[in-house]
């Protein structure tokens, strides 16, 4: 798991700028927001991890990382424990 609390200003914007770039592909660090607006409060405050999780399992099953459907906020709700 990435903690970010100990970084920088510096190294933390290089690390999201680095990471924006892994949106959408496998090698996606948890870092950089990659969610549909519409998922903002559920996302914006998980962890790295659980961000890793859900762009992993959208990848997987085929979803466009940004866009929003049911199956999208099924899969949210899933991995960040939502009811």
């Amino acid at each position: 798991m990435l903690n970010t609390n100990n970084f920088t200003t510096k190294s933390f914007s290089d690390i999201y700028e680095l990471d924006r770039g892994y949106v959408g592909t496998e090698n996606y660090l948890g870092v950089a927001f990659f969610w549909n607006f519409e998922y903002r409060h559920y996302l914006r405050d998980a962890s790295t991890s659980k961000r890793k999780k859900v762009h992993s399992i959208f990848l997987k099953e085929g979803l466009d990382v940004r866009n929003k459907s049911d199956r999208h906020f099924e899969i949210i709700k899933k991995v960040t424990k939502l009811n």
